[in-house]
């Protein structure tokens, strides 16, 4: 019996040293900064907070700092990765809300690269008397960017919002599990379970990024027929606060020419256009 359990003892000693071993060369060896899965781990961790709102989900804390991806991100009093302005505009002075997802927020840009930032910065320069502020947060679908938008963003007063969409705002609502110990403190086991994901989408377990962004957009997809009614009450609340609506359509990169989402893209477009709402499509400027 004791040699048993002297056994066993060896056995959890050596694989809790093989464990920390792994961890250590992880964050040594692998964790340089820009490996996105850990980059992706750190910004959830540092930088969002679970909203318990069904509708919502997660949100940036405010006044944070995190370095992510190789630039620093820094959140305001609001959450918002934007330079502090005052919760009224001055007279005489247009402000801009720019709203959506990572592709807003600007994620690997360092805040002053953003284009939230950029064309606030070129209309000032100009001699525009404006202002504005930047709401995107990663991992977002188009229903959440309404609900944040009504909840700080309409407060803000904007008269002219920006709406970007990407492909994958037609993502259902995520799912916000109680997370374990190994997935808020373990950086292997992070690497290790996004390794794993991307094996099974390799060897055909898990649909591939065309299929899978395709399959959004199915009529009767929950993701795509929560988006429509979200883009409808963007309508409905920039009429309400008598701000101008715009809605951006940004193409997924991987593929420009031939651009296999032009369907989707014209899909999207047909809605926000019968809205009565601008739609430009930028896929020409990135081509």
């Amino acid at each position: 019996m004791k040699s048993v359990i002297a056994n066993t003892l060896l056995v959890v000693v050596l694989s809790a040293v093989c464990l920390l071993l792994l961890e250590g060369m992880t964050r040594l060896v692998l964790d340089d900064g820009m490996l996105y899965e850990l980059e992706m781990w750190r910004y959830a961790r540092d930088v969002k907070v679970r909203d318990e709102r069904p509708d919502l989900g997660h949100r940036h804390r405010a006044n944070v700092e995190a370095r992510l991806m190789g630039v620093d991100v820094r959140t305001d009093s609001r959450g918002f990765r934007s330079t502090e302005i005052p919760a009224q505009p001055p007279g005489g002075v247009a402000r801009i809300a720019f709203v959506g997802d990572s592709t807003t927020l600007g994620w690997g840009a360092a805040q002053h690269e953003t284009f939230a930032h950029r064309i606030i910065e070129t209309l000032q320069k100009g001699g525009r008397r404006v202002d504005g502020f930047n709401l995107g947060v990663g991992n977002y679908n188009t229903r959440q960017e309404l609900t944040l938008f009504r909840d700080v963003g309409v407060a803000m007063k904007p008269d002219i919002v920006v709406l970007t969409y990407f492909i994958n705002d037609a993502e259902p609502m995520p799912r916000y599990g109680s997370p374990s110990w190994l997935d808020e403190n373990s950086a292997a086991w992070v690497v290790a379970t996004y390794r794993f994901d991307s094996l099974m989408r390799q060897m055909g377990e898990a649909p591939d990024w065309k299929r899978y962004y395709r399959e959004l957009y199915d009529d009767k997809a929950p993701g795509w027929v929560a988006t429509r009614r979200a883009l409808l009450g963007f309508v409905d609340t920039a009429r309400e606060i008598g701000a101008q609506l715009i809605v951006f359509n940004l193409p997924e990169l991987r593929e420009l020419k031939p651009y296999p989402f032009a369907d989707v893209t014209a899909k999207v477009g047909a809605d926000v256009k019968a809205l009565g709402v601008p739609f430009v499509d930028l896929l020409p400027a990135f081509e």
